[in-house]
């Protein structure tokens, strides 16, 4: 959990005493399997405890001192089995099953939106297809016109259609006899 000082935590769990002035072991976890709860603490019974019917307590969400604090008094009077569960971490007891929150999803669309929503996007995709097509008839204009104004001049008094004209010259007649 990002902001949270988890070695002063760690530090504040461990100097936790029991009833017996005993140090109450602690051990930690790299996950639980409910890290979406972080940060998870696993209160066990005493053998006492345990004798007498209490269960190990899954707590989540233990970010704040005054939680850890509850915990701390909850193990110094007797913890699970022996004292009942105070109203401070009530809200917080989870379990190992614990199944992840599902995100909100958006509200389904009806059909009728759906199918203005698809006839929208038919519609803007014909128009930009129609104007790829003015552009590139634009373009093949703009190129027609750039070639005409660039073109050579041909040689004065020459034209295509001359090319054949001149093909007899250097024969007399139609015959060939001088």
């Amino acid at each position: 959990m990002p902001g949270v000082d988890h070695k002063a935590q760690l530090a504040r769990l461990s100097a936790i005493d029991d009833h017996s002035a005993r140090r109450v072991p602690v051990r930690t976890s790299k996950c639980l399997g409910i890290c979406f709860q972080a940060n998870v603490v696993v209160v066990q019974p005493s053998q006492e405890g345990r004798a007498a019917g209490g269960r190990p307590v899954w707590l989540g969400q233990m970010t704040e001192d005054k939680l850890l604090d509850a915990v701390d008094d909850w193990i110094f009077d007797g913890g699970p089995g022996i004292v009942p569960l105070p109203a401070v971490l009530e809200e917080h007891v989870t379990s190992k099953d614990a199944k992840k929150p599902k995100k909100n999803k958006k509200p389904k669309q009806s059909k009728a939106a759906k199918k203005e929503r698809k006839k929208a996007k038919e519609k803007s995709a014909k128009q930009a297809k129609k104007e790829k097509k003015a552009r590139k008839k634009a373009r093949k204009k703009e190129t027609e016109a750039l070639r005409s104004q660039t073109a050579p001049p041909e040689a004065p008094g020459k034209n295509k259609s001359d090319k054949g004209k001149d093909a007899g010259k250097g024969r007399k007649g139609k015959s060939g006899k001088s």
